[in-house]
């Protein structure tokens, strides 16, 4: 082998080399910023768990205004973790990490939309809620008065540019991290359904029928089975939405036997306030079986 041909030869293994050398930095690159972006996800989850925590304390003991008040700061950490996150998924880096940043997407709609129910008794549109992940507006500085002399192009360039620029979301809101939330939302207003059934129950003992108020639980229940009936024929074009589904009837089938139990079961028991106490802890705790009643009888 002459010089020319070793040379050659070394050139070739030189510029493999440096390729494989180039696609070890890029993979390191793609996996660090992924890593970051987990993270980033993990904590959008949990702070969009608090909120949701948050929510369901109204109603005990607090007011919705204090409530609200706290949500709202949580809802201001959320834009900052936001913030982080869509340094991380410009243009068509979103798409490529969007399997890792549908997860806190997600539990962040579902706390969104309970806020959303719980200040105007419906569900937010997929516009409603991609307008809930733009940052705020910020309040135009004060500019000092224009001389009436000025001309009057400087007049109308002063004035365009005191006008608020719309300010671009974090990220979109894919139709799927949208129904996965709204999905997961029924959790929570079963949960709210059983909290109502427990107060109804133990209201019931100051003197009333029995029965409590079923406007909160029958709407509701209302709410869960239009949520049902629009998502069920989504499920053969969507290979996550079965699962959810299969939860969600679960919750659905809870909120009804809490509404019979509130119905059936706390007018047998208005005469046994000890059995009525322990089938409202019950419910509350255990999500409203259909035969409390007759275990909580057994056990007295």
């Amino acid at each position: 082998m002459d010089v020319t041909a070793a040379g050659a030869q070394l050139s070739r293994a030189d510029a493999l080399l440096d390729a494989f050398h180039g696609f070890r930095t890029e993979l390191d690159a793609h996996y660090a910023q992924r890593e970051r972006i987990v993270k980033l996800s993990r904590d959008v989850t949990a702070l969009s768990k608090q909120l949701i925590f948050a929510l369901h304390r109204i109603g005990g003991g607090r007011s919705r205004k204090q409530v609200f008040k706290e949500v709202e700061g949580k809802m201001a950490d959320l834009r900052v973790l936001f913030e982080k996150l869509q340094g991380e998924v410009q243009g068509a880096d979103f798409w490529r990490y969007q399997r890792s940043v549908s997860p806190g997407i997600q539990e962040y709609l579902e706390g969104f939309t309970f806020y959303y129910y719980l200040q105007h008794h419906s569900l937010p549109t997929l516009e409603e809620a991609q307008a809930s992940l733009v940052p705020p507006t910020p309040q135009p500085a004060a500019s000092a008065s224009v001389p009436t002399s000025a001309p009057t192009n400087e007049l109308s360039d002063t004035a365009a540019t005191d006008q608020p620029v719309e300010a671009a979301p974090y990220f979109r809101v894919t139709i799927d991290d949208y129904l996965g939330g709204v999905a997961d939302l029924t959790g929570e207003l079963m949960r709210l359904a059983i909290a109502s059934v427990g107060k109804n129950l133990s209201d019931s003992l100051a003197g009333g029928d029995g029965g409590g108020d079923f406007a909160s639980i029958d709407k509701i229940g209302r709410l869960v089975r239009e949520i049902k009936g629009e998502m069920d024929p989504l499920a053969p074009y969507a290979y996550w939405l079965p699962k959810k589904l299969q939860v969600l009837d679960q919750s659905l089938g809870k909120i009804e036997n809490a509404s019979y139990n509130l119905r059936i079961r706390g007018a047998e028991y208005k005469d046994s306030p000890a059995m009525l106490q322990a089938l409202a802890r019950r419910m509350a705790e255990g999500g409203g079986e259909r035969r409390g009643g007759e275990e909580v009888e057994a056990s007295a």
